[in-house]
Formats: structure tokens, sequence, C-alpha cells
């Protein structure tokens, strides 16, 4: 039986990604030429707007306070040459910022027509599925980068699944511009995808790509600053919450989901396997709801 005959869920997901991403760009339009919500025009494509600020600092000040974020940037280097194509984009990103939109969709779908080539599980493909599809809306509501570090990661997979190990590690190198991508390797090993020798190939790629850090130590050392600052606006009942939120906000979902489900795939017994998916997927639930309301929206209602 085909991979079409037997996963048609996807076909659904895939209808609806579209509608998600051109629900968002008529809404773009929408606060273009009338007043709706003063809080949905401040926070609508805040993300990109972000983006496009930190890069005006230019790559030598890269890591320098924007106007924009009470955060300053944190991302590693080579994300100015990763998103240097879209911020050259005229108009001061009107147009870039469609481009940026068109770009998820078209990622995102090449991961969702591929993933059940990969993953073999329907429960666990669904549950990719759902949180993806949370992740996707607020990865597209603020048009942030997470899409692209899903991306990235599963055809680090794919190819390490073809034995291809060094295309891999070069992948997982790339997609962690965002630090916490690195939390990939560790999954792989739990999941006994790669053994402890492997690591040579994500490994070398990545110390490789962080050369001018060891050459420009306070370089580095501004970006770690940066990672430690905690926003004011976002707390929750632990001190590190708005740390943490940097790492594990409601939009990484699409990459949570993906370390889920490799780790999942991976266990053997059934009655484990659904031990686990109900254990895992109840505390990511948990935790996203705590996140959201406590840290992200009650901070932002009461102040």
């Amino acid at each position: 039986m085909s991979n079409e005959k037997e996963y048609p869920i996807h076909k659904y997901f895939i209808f609806i990604f579209v509608a998600i991403t051109i629900s968002f760009i008529i809404l773009r339009v929408i606060l273009y030429f009338f007043e709706i919500s003063p809080w949905i025009e401040e926070t609508k494509d805040v993300d990109f707007k972000i983006l496009l600020e930190g890069m005006e600092n230019g790559l030598i000040d890269f890591y320098d306070p924007i106007t924009t974020s009470d955060w300053p940037p944190y991302y590693l280097y080579f994300w100015y040459y990763l998103f240097f194509y879209i911020f050259i984009i005229p108009t001061e990103g009107l147009i870039g910022v469609y481009v940026w939109d068109v770009l998820r969709l078209i990622l995102i779908i090449l991961v969702i027509k591929e993933s059940p080539k990969v993953f073999k599980n329907k429960k666990d493909l669904l549950i990719f599925y759902i949180f993806g599809t949370v992740g996707y809306s607020i990865d597209a509501y603020y048009n942030n980068v997470n899409f692209l570090i899903v991306f990235l990661l599963f055809y680090s997979f794919v190819y390490l699944e073809k034995d291809k190990k060094w295309i891999a590690g070069i992948l997982f190198t790339l997609a962690s511009f965002k630090i916490t991508a690195i939390l990939f390797v560790p999954v792989l090993l739990i999941a006994r995808k790669i053994k402890f020798k492997d690591l040579i190939y994500y490994l070398i790629p990545f110390a490789i790509i962080c050369i001018p850090y060891m050459i420009f130590p306070d370089y580095f050392f501004q970006m770690v600053t940066n990672w430690g600052h905690s926003d004011a606006e976002i707390q929750g009942i632990l001190i590190i919450d708005s740390i943490i939120w940097k790492a594990l906000q409601p939009s990484h979902l699409m990459f949570i989901a993906l370390l889920l489900i490799i780790f999942l795939e991976n266990i053997k017994t059934e009655e484990m396997k659904n031990l686990y998916r109900i254990i895992l997927v109840s505390i990511i639930t948990l935790y996203y709801i705590y996140l959201t309301t406590v840290v992200f929206i009650l901070p932002v209602v009461l102040g």
C-alpha cells in the first residue's frame, strides 16, 4: 500500500497550514488599511521586525541592543548570513515578510509530505502534526524562525537515516543558530539513532562554525550575556521562567514535536510506547498551558 493511501491525514494538515498562512496574510493586509486592535497591530509580525532591526546592527555589532524589543539579539552570528537574503529585499521588509510567509509554508509542507515516509506510527504522526500546527500558527503570527529549525533538523534526521552523517551534521549545525537546537543530538543518543562515536559528525561542523567566537572571545561573551537576559514583562512562578521562555515558548512546539516523535519511534514495545506517549504528551501540554497563561498572558494583562 502506498504512503499516500496509508497516511492520508497529512494531506489534511497541509490544507490547514495553507489556510493558516493565507489567514495571517489577509490579517496583515487588513491591519495595513484598518485599525482593529492595538495589541494585534503591535504583536503581529513583531519577531520579523525584531529580526530586521537586529540585522541593521551589522555583523560586528550583531549583539548590541535594539529598540523594538527589550531582549537583545542572541542567535549565533551566522544567522546574519542565513537571513541576509530576506534582509536585503527592498521596501523595509514589506515584501520580505511575504517571502518569509511563503518560505515557511513551502518548507513545512516538505516536512509534512516526507514525514510519513520517515515515521511509521500513525498515532505519533498525529501528535507531531497537532503540536506542529499549534507551533506553526504562533510562528506564523509572530513571523519567527522556528519553521527553519524544524526543516533543517528534520532533513538532518532524514540524511542520518540514509547513513549520510556528514550532511546530517552540517544541517544540524545550520539549525543551531538558535542554540536550543542542540537538544537534537542528545535525543538522537537517547533514541539510539547515533552512538557516541558518531558525535564527531555533529561536533566538528559545529566547532568549525564557532571558530569566530574563539578568535573574538568578547563577541562570544556578549552573546552569552544576551542569553541570560530576563524580560521584566514575562515572568512566571520560577525565577528562570523568563529566560526559559526564549528556549521553550509555544512557537517552539514544532521543534519539540519533532524531538518527541524521534524518541517515540525508537520504543519497540507498544505498551511502553503508549505509556511514554501519555506521560510526555501530558507533560508537554500542561507545561505549555502554564507557559502561555502564567508566564506570558497574565503578566501582559496585569501589566
